[in-house]
C-alpha cells in the first residue's frame, strides 16, 4: 500500500531503477515489455506505451484505475495496462509486476503448447501459457486472467506468441521470476527442440547514408555486398541505416529457409509479415533473388545473414535484435515439429498499428 505523495514518487523512481536494471541484463529491450506496482486496492502506477526505459522520468508513470483502467495525466501507459490489472484483481498479494518479451521464454511460447514442462537448478518447473490474442485487447486479459485462475501455485506465466508475465509481492520477488523463467526455458529450448543459440546480433558490413551517398562502416566491404547495399537503398528511400546481422539463429535461416512466417507480435510488428529467404544464389530470374519490399524490413542473403534496415541505426539495430529472436524461434518450431504461427491479418494489423502510432510515440523523446 503506497500512501502520501513522497511514496508515490519513491515508488515511481524505484520502478525505472527495476526498468534499467532489467534493460541492462536483457529482459528488457527498448520500449518493449512494461513494469508496474499496485498503490492500494482500486490503483496502480505502471510504465508508458512506447517510451524507451534510459529515458523515463518518474512524471513518464502513470496511475491507472484497477477497475476502468482510467488514469491521470496526458502520458498513455501502457497498452497491457489491462493485463496487469487483471493480474492485480486476482492476486491480492501482487504487488509488483513485470511483463518483459525476454528471448528464451517468448520463444517457448510459440511451439503451441499449453504448458512447459522444464527445470530450474535441480526443481521440476511447469510454466502456464496463456493462448494468443492481440496485444492491448480484452481477449488477451482474459486469456492471462483464465491461466492464472487454473494455475494458482504459478506466479510466472507466458503469453503465447508474445513474452512473459512475472508476479511478486515485491520487485525483487517479479525480477527473480523472469530470470527464472529465462532459465528454464532456455533449459526446454536445449532438451527438447535442441534449440541452443545464443541471442545478440553479430554485425557483418553495415552502412548508412550521407548527404544520399553510401558510407560503408568497413572499407573493404566486398563489391556483392555493396550491390545489395545500393539495391536496398534505391527500392527503399525511407531507408537510412542498414545492419548486417550475422548471428548463429539468422545464418541458420539464410542457409536453410525459403519462407519466414511470424511467431512473435514484435517480429510483425517491427519487421514484416511475410518474408522470402533465397534459395538459390541467382533467384527465378537468375539476377534478382533478393526480397526488397517496402514494410519488410529484413531481407535475407543465402548463406550471409540478412540486411536489416532503418531510418536510423538505432531502428535498424531494433530490427536485428528482433529478427535474432524470431530466427532462434523459428529453429526451435523447426525441430520441435510444431508451432503456433500468427495469421496474415492479425501480422498486418500489429505492422500497420506499429508504424502508424506505437513506433511514433518513441520519436517524440528522441
Amino acid at each position: 500500500m503506497i500512501t502520501g505523495s513522497e511514496e508515490l514518487l519513491a515508488a515511481k523512481k524505484h520502478i525505472i531503477e527495476v526498468a534499467r536494471e532489467l534493460h541492462e541484463v536483457g529482459l528488457l529491450v527498448r520500449t518493449w515489455g512494461n513494469i508496474s506496482q499496485r498503490v492500494d486496492e482500486k490503483s496502480f502506477i505502471i510504465t508508458p506505451s512506447g517510451i524507451k526505459y534510459e529515458d523515463l522520468t518518474p512524471d513518464m508513470i502513470v496511475k491507472v484505475n484497477i477497475d476502468d483502467l482510467s488514469h491521470e495525466g496526458d502520458v498513455t501507459p501502457s497498452s497491457e495496462k489491462a493485463v496487469h490489472a487483471v493480474c492485480y484483481k486476482a492476486r491480492k498479494n501482487v504487488e509488483f509486476i513485470v511483463h518483459t518479451h525476454q528471448v528464451y521464454a517468448s520463444c517457448a511460447g510459440t511451439l503451441g503448447l499449453k504448458k512447459i514442462s522444464t527445470y530450474f537448478d535441480d526443481e521440476d518447473v511447469i510454466i502456464p501459457v496463456a493462448p494468443y490474442a492481440l496485444p492491448g485487447t480484452k481477449k488477451l486479459a482474459d486469456n492471462v486472467l483464465a491461466t492464472l485462475k487454473k494455475y494458482p501455485d504459478s506466479n510466472a506465466l507466458i503469453m503465447a506468441n508474445h513474452g512473459t508475465v512475472c508476479l511478486g509481492r515485491n520487485s525483487k520477488e517479479a525480477v527473480f521470476e523472469a530470470e527464472k523463467l529465462e532459465v528454464s526455458c532456455h533449459n526446454f529450448l536445449v532438451d527438447v527442440c535442441k534449440t541452443d543459440m545464443n541471442h545478440g546480433v553479430e554485425v557483418g558490413y553495415n552502412s548508412h547514408l550521407e548527404n544520399g551517398e553510401i558510407v560503408y562502416d568497413i572499407k573493404d566491404t566486398p563489391q556483392r555486398v555493396k550491390d545489395i547495399h545500393s539495391a536496398i537503398y534505391a527500392k527503399r528511400p525511407d531507408v537510412k541505416y542498414i545492419v548486417h546481422n550475422k548471428s548463429e539463429a539468422v545464418m541458420m535461416v539464410s542457409r536453410r529457409a525459403n519462407h519466414m512466417r511470424p511467431l512473435l507480435d514484435d517480429f510483425a510488428q517491427l519487421i514484416g509479415y511475410s518474408i522470402r529467404v533465397p534459395s538459390n544464389e541467382h533467384g527465378k530470374d537468375g539476377q534478382n533473388y533478393h526480397n526488397i519490399k517496402r514494410n519488410v524490413n529484413a531481407i535475407f542473403s543465402l548463406n550471409d545473414g540478412a540486411y536489416c534496415v532503418g531510418k536510423d541505426e538505432e531502428d535498424a539495430m531494433a530490427v536485428a535484435i528482433v529478427l535474432d529472436k524470431g530466427c532462434i524461434a523459428h529453429t526451435a518450431v523447426m525441430r520441435h515439429g510444431e508451432g503456433h504461427y500468427l495469421s496474415l491479418w492479425e501480422c498486418y494489423l500489429m505492422n500497420r498499428h506499429y508504424r502508424k502510432s506505437y513506433g511514433k510515440l518513441a520519436d517524440k523523446v528522441r
